[in-house]
């Protein structure tokens, strides 16, 4: 199963990533495909093709979430992982409004190491 397609989000990751990789200790890598974000080893999100993936997610954030973006639970083959939000993105969502819970899952990755 492809989780992640470039030629199709290459435009919205060189986005994020100017954001994203910026941010202290924050390095990049490819798991099963897809971009991961990681904050010393720690993983707090990655990209699917039309979606970023939040692994470090108060249930706070996934209602204010809910409210402005449409998830779902990342699909993992047949496994769903509730605990991490799926926020559709793609070239019409506004960035803007997606980093702040991108930067809320970063810092909550800083206080689980």
């Amino acid at each position: 199963m492809q989780y992640y397609n470039e030629e199709k989000m290459h435009n919205l990751r060189l986005r994020i990533e100017k954001e994203v990789l910026n941010w202290p200790n924050v390095t990049t890598k490819k798991m099963y495909g897809c971009p991961c974000y990681k904050n010393e080893e720690k993983l707090f999100a990655f990209l699917v093709t039309d979606g970023v993936v939040l692994t470090k997610v108060s249930e706070h954030d996934k209602i204010r979430i809910s409210k402005e973006f449409e998830i779902k639970p990342f699909q993992a083959g047949k496994r769903t992982v509730n605990k991490w939000p799926q926020i559709r993105v793609d070239e019409t969502t506004d960035l803007e409004k997606v980093i702040p819970f991108i930067k809320n899952s970063y810092d909550q990755s800083k206080t689980s190491l």
